[in-house]
């Protein structure tokens, strides 16, 4: 059997283990909910903004506010977006990372748990093994947002007079900045739960992990240093969301090494150890 139709196998199984299961049903209901209550929160504060100051200068607004965070250039490329949208991505952003700690923690730790691997590398390969269950992980992280996304986009055509056009040419162009940050934070994950037999103690790392990258983001930002703040994979929106095609790949290049590093390196230690 060729590498990648093992993979293929591999990633079937964590499609239909996490999107039946009672976890991966929890963690979808979680997501809808709170981003149709988003939705609603922002669309009835946007709609009092704008019959207050006028469409004019919301649009400046929205792009002195977008430039203050993001710079000038995005501010100006972005000034047409509904807020709504803007806010719905970056809480897709922020969900990336919950996401990918809580639908992977045990996605390699279960099996190591119960030496499941075992029977599952007689028949794959265990590079075929590990690098399947990383993109099954991914595939459902993502399946998860956009499910909240599409949920929300119809809420926004149903409660406002936003152009249909607007909401599916932005919403989805924005929704696609968000997936080379889930994929980086599905692969750090990944590697944790890599690491250990008993999932809440990869859950736990996993966890901490985030935390630690999003302080020192924190840090990086309140302090001016720009230098550690691309530590966190979050943070790559700022070339992702840029105009410029050379910033746009670079931001793809940054996902993709931060991906990559604990790709590999999970893949490497996992071939090492007796599962």
């Amino acid at each position: 059997m060729s590498p990648l139709r093992e993979i293929a196998l591999v990633v079937e199984r964590e499609l239909v283990r996490n999107l039946r299961s009672a976890k991966g049903l929890v963690l979808a209901g979680i997501c809808v909910l709170g981003g149709v209550g988003t939705t609603l929160v922002t669309l009835s504060a946007q709609g009092r903004i704008g019959s207050k100051f006028g469409a004019e200068s919301v649009h400046s607004m929205r792009e002195e506010a977008i430039a203050q965070v993001y710079g000038k250039e995005i501010g100006k490329a972005l000034a047409g977006m509904p807020e709504v949208l803007f806010v719905l991505m970056s809480g897709t952003l922020a969900l990336a990372a919950l996401l990918a700690v809580f639908v992977g923690f045990d996605t390699v730790a279960g099996d190591l748990q119960h030496r499941a691997v075992r029977y599952w590398t007689v028949r794959t390969r265990r590079s075929s093994y590990f690098v399947g269950k990383y993109v099954g992980m991914f595939a459902v992280a993502s399946a998860m947002t956009l499910l909240m996304n599409l949920v929300c986009w119809v809420v926004i055509l149903a409660k406002s007079s936003i152009p249909v056009s607007d909401v599916v040419v932005w919403g989805f162009r924005l929704w696609l900045v968000t997936l080379p940050v889930s994929a980086a934070w599905c692969a750090l994950v990944v590697f944790f739960s890599g690491l250990f037999r008993t999932p809440i103690l990869a859950l736990l790392t996993s966890a901490f992990a985030w935390l630690v990258l999003l302080v020192t983001y924190g840090i990086g930002r309140a302090s001016d240093n720009d230098s550690i703040t691309w530590v966190h994979p979050s943070g790559f929106d700022r070339l992702l969301l840029s105009p410029s095609p050379d910033k746009f790949g670079l931001g793809l290049l940054a996902s993709g090494l931060f991906a990559a590093l604990f790709l590999g390196a999970a893949l490497l230690l996992f071939q090492q150890r007796d599962a």
